[in-house]
C-alpha cells in the first residue's frame, strides 16, 4: 500500500496580507459611509459632503443603491476570501470592481457627482475605483499563480 502523495502548500506571500488588510480597511470605511448615508443621517452627510451632498444622497435611486451594495459587500468579501486564500476572492474582487466602475460611470455621467460632492471627494472616489480594479487584477494574478484554492 502506498502513502497518498501530498502537494506542498505554499505559504501566503507577505503582500497578500498587506493587500487584504488594506482593502478590508478601505471597504470597512466605505461600509460605514454606506450605512450612514442609506440610513439617512443628514448630519453625517452634511459634515462629510456639505448641503449639496445631503441633496445628492436624499432620494438616491434604488438601482444605484443595489450597485453600491454589490460593491461594498463584494469588496469586504474579497478581502476576507483572500485572507482565506479562496479562489472565490477573484470572483468577489472582480464583481466589486465592476460594480464600482458602473457606479462611477453612472454617478459622474448622469448624477453630476463632481458638482454635487466637489473635487476632493470626486478624486478620492475615482482613486477608490482605480484601487478596486488593481485589487481585482491582483487577485486574478494570485489565482493564476496557484496561490488561491
Amino acid at each position: 500500500m502506498t502513502a497518498p502523495t501530498r502537494t506542498p502548500r505554499t505559504s501566503r506571500p507577505w503582500h497578500l496580507w498587506v493587500a487584504a488588510i488594506v482593502i478590508l480597511a478601505l471597504y470597512a470605511g466605505g461600509a460605514r459611509d454606506y450605512l450612514l448615508i442609506l440610513a439617512g443621517d443628514t448630519g453625517y452627510m452634511s459634515r462629510q459632503f456639505g448641503p449639496d451632498g445631503v441633496a445628492y444622497f436624499t432620494g438616491y435611486p434604488l438601482a444605484l443603491r443595489v450597485v453600491w451594495t454589490i460593491n461594498i459587500v463584494g469588496g469586504l468579501a474579497a478581502a476576507c476570501l483572500l485572507l482565506a486564500r479562496s479562489r472565490w476572492a477573484v470572483v468577489a474582487a472582480v464583481t466589486s470592481a465592476t460594480a464600482q466602475v458602473v457606479l462611477l460611470v453612472a454617478t459622474f455621467g448622469f448624477r453630476d457627482r463632481w458638482a454635487a460632492l466637489g473635487a476632493a471627494t470626486s478624486w478620492f472616489d475615482l482613486g477608490i475605483g482605480v484601487v478596486a480594479v488593481l485589487f481585482a487584477g491582483y487577485c486574478r494574478q494570485l489565482g493564476r499563480r496557484g496561490l488561491l484554492h
